[in-house]
């Protein structure tokens, strides 16, 4: 059983590494948000283009454009307030772009902005599936029992940084794949 020394030794090190999934996970998806609210306000003309080229709503509710990296930051706010438990809305704006960009790559618009923010890049099922993949880190979970330290929280920024690292890539290879560079 788990009474053993080292039943205890691995119940601990799978709380850890839960631990460690559970705050990487959020840090990641908070991070994006963060990233992308900053992003939206600092160029907002190619924040609207991009919207307005999803042909998703009517142009007169392109003046709430702004409506949107709110609702990022509340998502961002959400995850910081809850200390990374509730992920409700962030799970809600990734499953929403997804369907956005899967509704128009399913009618035929495949050379659209997906205004992700910076550099222009057109939709493919590769930001799809990185959508899809985000939405399953920011899936609500119970904050796991137990303190992080030491080799714990070592291991959530390592982990933290290989996500924002895999993030990164996988924007890329979506770009150039976009592109057809791939």
């Amino acid at each position: 059983g788990c009474e053993t020394p080292r039943g205890r030794g691995y119940l601990t090190a799978m709380q850890t590494l839960t631990s460690v999934y559970f705050y990487s996970s959020a840090g990641l998806v908070l991070l994006i948000f963060i990233a992308a609210v900053v992003q939206k306000f600092r160029q907002p003309n190619d924040f609207i283009r991009a919207l307005a080229g999803y042909r998703l709503v009517p142009d007169g509710a392109l003046r709430f454009w702004w409506l949107l990296p709110l609702a990022e930051l509340l998502a961002a706010l959400e995850l910081l307030l809850s200390i990374g438990e509730s992920r409700w809305l962030a799970l809600s704006l990734l499953l929403l772009y997804a369907a956005a960009i899967a509704i128009n790559l399913l009618r035929g618009r495949h050379d659209i902005d997906c205004g992700c923010g910076g550099e222009a890049t057109p939709i493919g099922w590769g930001l799809v599936m990185r959508n899809v993949v985000l939405a399953g880190l920011a899936v609500p979970q119970h904050a796991p029992i137990g303190e992080l330290m030491g080799l714990g929280v070592a291991l959530t920024f390592v982990a933290l940084l290989l996500g924002a690292l895999g993030y990164a890539i996988a924007t890329q290879l979506c770009a150039n794949s976009a592109r057809g560079g791939l």
